[in-house]
């Protein structure tokens, strides 16, 4: 009987000792998760300071010696360091440093960094009112304190900083199908008032958002409060998933596409002024496929990602993303370029076609992704 006893108390404590290190196990697993993700996240942000940098470098340079080359380099650094900015967008959507809300109640600067879409008469003139914007209101001084203050303080389209401010500035309106706006470099010549501050406009919005940047990048250092608390976090895996869910289900499908599908006006359009929403969606397809393979701008690892966990829970789920991910790269390829251009197809035009199909897989992507989450045991929330 003590025998019995005995041999039945052991394979209970083995048991408990089973289960304890399965635990361990799984908890080490997912805080390698997290950590790699986290890595992730720093290699992506402080690419896109570097880009920005070299951006605002060129800015100063184009306003210190406006002329056609100048501003044509300025425009190119744009162009590069929004395309990096576009995979960051990837990591937004469940709280994190960019568009949560942090101890102090402080929301993050995403607002001041991409906001769209953009009224244009309310930073500078456009075609038809001369004296429109904040450069023709002489009553306003021009700084980053007015800059912020006036940013979306009325009306969402009101905004006056971030990418687009910039983009608007540099290319001005776009009133062809063709070509992206035709701004002059000779807007930034010194030889009145208002061109003095369209020039001090450009430069202080410019460094705002190399300020925004370089503060994401700082965030998600080895030390950085964005990073810890992250890390912290009861669900790290489910947060991950939640910012690529939404991202495919929701802002690029629904907002940045299927928004300008359905009204067809080019104003709804993410990158209007530099025809350049081709690949602001290219951009955030890319921020999607590299979180989901653990991927860097130049093909760097970071392992485990979350497509190793989806493979090894569910081998089916995890090739049935990499299908729908592998389609949805030929239909985005297949989307008329500029943007515009293809938003006045007729609904049968192979450019538009390409985009409806787009949305439709980007939607079925966001629900594989939800689904690898139930399945998992993460919660993932695709935020509207």
């Amino acid at each position: 009987m003590y025998k019995i006893k005995f041999t039945l108390f052991f394979y209970v404590l083995l048991s408990f000792s089973f289960l304890e290190k399965s635990a361990y196990a799984a908890n080490d697993s997912i805080n390698s998760l997290a950590n790699s993700y986290a890595n992730l996240v720093s290699h992506y942000y402080n690419e896109v300071s570097l880009s920005t940098q070299e951006m605002h470098n060129a800015i100063i340079k184009f306003v210190q010696a406006p002329d056609n080359n100048s501003l044509a380099n300025a425009k190119n650094k744009w162009i590069a360091a929004r395309s990096i900015y576009g995979i960051t967008e990837a990591f937004r959507f469940y709280g994190g440093p960019i568009d949560g809300v942090n101890k102090y109640g402080e929301e993050g600067p995403e607002g001041l960094i991409n906001a769209w879409p953009l009224n244009e008469a309310y930073i500078d003139y456009v075609k038809g009112s001369p004296n429109a914007g904040i450069i023709n209101n002489l009553t306003l001084e021009i700084n980053n304190r007015t800059i912020i203050a006036a940013n979306m303080s009325e009306d969402d389209a009101d905004v006056s900083s971030g990418w687009h401010a910039i983009e608007f500035l540099l290319w001005g309106q776009d009133f062809s199908l063709e070509t992206t706006g035709m701004r002059e470099a000779s807007d930034y010549l010194p030889t009145n008032e208002i061109n003095i501050r369209r020039r001090a406009y450009l430069v202080a919005t410019s460094a705002l958002l190399l300020e925004h940047i370089n503060w994401l990048s700082m965030e998600w250092l080895d030390n950085g409060e964005g990073r810890k608390a992250f890390l912290n976090k009861n669900d790290p895996g489910g947060a991950i998933l939640t910012g690529i869910a939404t991202l495919a289900g929701f802002e690029l499908s629904s907002e940045r596409i299927a928004t300008a599908l359905d009204s067809g006006d080019p104003e709804d359009e993410h990158s209007c002024f530099s025809d350049q929403t081709h690949n602001d969606v290219r951009a955030n397809f890319n921020g999607i496929i590299n979180v989901y393979l653990g991927k860097g701008l130049n093909g760097e690892s970071f392992k485990p990602s979350i497509s190793e966990f989806v493979a090894k829970n569910n081998v089916k789920l995890h090739e049935n993303i990499l299908e729908i991910i592998n389609e949805t790269n030929i239909s985005i390829n297949n989307i008329t370029v500029p943007f515009d251009k293809m938003l006045s197809e007729p609904k049968n035009g192979p450019g538009r076609q390409a985009a409806e199909k787009t949305v439709s897989n980007l939607l079925v992507l966001a629900k594989n992704f939800k689904e690898a989450g139930k399945d998992l045991n993460w919660e993932v929330i695709i935020a509207e």
